[in-house]
C-alpha cells in the first residue's frame, strides 16, 4: 500500500553545497534514503554505482585528453618557433617554402576571389581571356626574395620589432577583445612584443596554463618576458575544469613615467601646521592592456614608494570610510575585470596564438559580409548598414565603433587602436 503524503526529494549534485544558503539546514542524504522503500534504494544503490563507473571512465578520458595536449602543444610549438624567427627576422624564407604555400592557399583563395601569393610580378601566361577580364577586381600580394632585397632580413632583425614591424600588435589590434584593451599609450611598448608562447604547469594541462609574452629591450620596462598564469582544479561534480586562480608577473616599469597603467597628476596641498605650500604627484589608475599583468582575484597593485601616499590616506579617511553599497560596487569591479582576464585568456590560448597570421593580415568587412550571404543567403541592405554604422560610433563597449579591420603590411598601415 502506497505511503501517503510522500513527496520524493531531488538532489542536485552540482548544486549540493550552496554558500549562500548558510543559514539552511543540512541535507540529511541517510534519512531520505530510510524513507524510501527497498526497491527504491536498491535502484538508487544501482544508479550510484553506475555513477561511479561513469566518473573512472570520465577519468580515464581526461587522461588520453591530457595526453593529446601535451603532444598537440609540443607539435604546435615546432610551428611556433619558426613562425618566430621569420617575425623577428632571424630566419629566411626559401623558395621552396613559398611554392609550398602557394599551393596549400590556392584552393582557400580560389573561392573568394583573392589570388594566391606570387612571388614574382610575373604573370604566368594561361590564356584565359576572363581571369584577364577580372585581374582588376581581384587582390594579389607579392614577396620580395631574399635574392631581390639581400639587405632585407639583415635590417629588420637589427630593428626592435623584428622582421614583420608590429606583427604581434597588429594581430592583437585584430582581435577585437584584445584591442578593447589596447590604448594609444600601449602601442609604442606593445611594438616591441617578439612572441607569445603557452606552456602547461608543471607539463600538465589540466594543472594550468601559462602564457609568455617575449619583449625585446625597451624604454618601458625591464622585464624580457611577462607572464599570465591560469591555475586550473577539476570539479568531480560538474565534470569540468574550471579556473582556480589567477597570477602575473609584476612589470618593473623604469620610472613612473614610464608606467601606462597610471597617470601621474600634479596638486597642490598646504601644510596644516607649518603652511606651506607643497607640489605632491599622484599616481591615478587608467586604462591600459598591461592592466593585464596584475591578479584581479588577489587584490590590488600598488605602488609604494609612491609620492603623496600618505596624503591620499589622510584624505581618505577625512572623507570617511567607506559604505557597504561602496564594497559591494567593488566587488561587482573585481569580478567584471576577473571576467575579463579569464576572456583575455581564452582568446589568447585558443585564438591569437594558434592563429597569429590570420589575425594579421584581418578580414575585410567585405570578405565576411560575403561569406555570411553565401552560408544564410541574406541579402545586404546599404541604407540599413550605414544606419547601423552611424548608430554603432561612440559605443560604450571598449570605445569601439564599427570600422573595417586594418590590413597587414608593416608600419604604414597599421591597425587603429581605439584608446579607452
Amino acid at each position: 500500500m502506497p505511503r501517503e503524503n510522500f513527496s520524493p526529494k531531488h538532489v542536485d549534485p552540482v548544486n549540493f553545497h550552496n554558500d549562500d544558503d548558510e543559514d539552511e539546514e543540512e541535507f540529511d542524504l541517510l534519512k531520505v534514503m530510510n524513507d524510501m522503500k527497498v526497491h527504491e534504494r536498491r535502484n538508487v544503490y544501482a544508479l550510484k554505482g553506475l555513477l561511479n563507473e561513469y566518473k573512472s571512465v570520465r577519468a580515464k578520458f581526461r587522461e588520453e585528453l591530457s595526453r593529446l595536449e601535451v603532444e598537440h602543444l609540443r607539435d604546435a610549438q615546432h610551428f611556433h618557433d619558426i613562425r618566430a624567427a621569420i617575425v623577428c627576422g632571424t630566419r629566411d624564407i626559401t623558395d621552396e617554402e613559398i611554392a609550398a604555400a602557394q599551393a596549400s592557399l590556392a584552393a582557400e583563395t580560389t573561392s573568394s576571389g583573392v589570388r594566391a601569393i606570387s612571388s614574382s610580378d610575373e604573370e604566368p601566361d594561361t590564356g584565359d581571356a576572363k581571369r584577364d577580364e577580372n585581374k582588376a577586381g581581384k587582390k594579389s600580394v607579392r614577396v620580395v626574395s631574399p635574392q631581390e632585397d639581400p639587405g632585407r632580413l639583415e635590417k629588420a632583425a637589427a630593428a626592435p620589432d623584428g622582421g614583420i614591424p608590429d606583427f604581434w600588435l597588429t594581430a592583437m589590434c585584430n582581435a577585437e577583445v584584445l584591442d578593447s584593451t589596447i590604448t594609444e599609450r600601449d602601442r609604442p611598448a606593445l611594438s616591441h612584443l617578439q612572441d607569445i608562447q603557452l606552456e602547461h604547469i608543471d607539463g600538465d594541462p589540466h594543472k594550468g596554463v601559462r602564457i609568455n609574452f617575449h619583449f625585446s629591450p625597451n624604454e618601458y620596462f625591464t622585464n624580457e618576458v611577462l607572464s599570465k598564469t591560469y591555475r586550473m582544479a577539476f570539479d568531480e561534480d560538474s565534470g569540468e575544469v574550471e579556473i582556480d586562480s589567477m597570477s602575473a608577473t609584476p612589470v618593473d616599469w623604469k620610472s613612473r613615467e614610464k608606467n601606462l597603467t597610471v597617470i601621474l597628476k600634479k596638486k597642490k596641498q598646504r601644510h596644516k601646521t607649518k603652511r606651506e605650500i607643497r607640489v605632491v604627484t599622484r599616481e591615478e589608475k587608467c586604462p591600459s592592456f598591461f592592466n593585464f599583468f596584475t591578479n584581479p582575484l588577489g587584490g590590488e597593485d600598488e605602488d609604494e614608494d609612491g609620492d603623496g601616499k600618505e596624503d591620499e590616506k589622510r584624505d581618505e579617511k577625512e572623507k570617511g570610510k567607506k559604505t557597504d553599497d561602496d564594497d559591494d560596487d567593488d566587488d561587482d569591479d573585481e569580478e567584471e575585470t576577473a571576467e575579463l582576464h579569464i576572456e583575455l585568456g581564452q582568446v589568447l590560448m585558443e585564438e591569437l596564438v594558434p592563429k597569429a597570421a590570420f589575425y594579421y593580415t584581418g578580414k575585410s568587412v567585405e570578405e565576411t559580409a560575403l561569406a555570411l550571404i553565401k552560408k544564410f543567403s541574406v541579402e545586404s541592405d546599404d541604407e540599413d548598414g550605414d544606419e547601423d554604422d552611424d548608430s554603432d560610433d561612440g559605443s560604450d563597449i571598449g570605445g569601439k565603433s564599427s570600422k573595417k579591420p586594418a590590413p597587414s603590411g608593416g608600419k604604414t598601415n597599421q591597425p587603429e587602436c581605439q584608446q579607452q
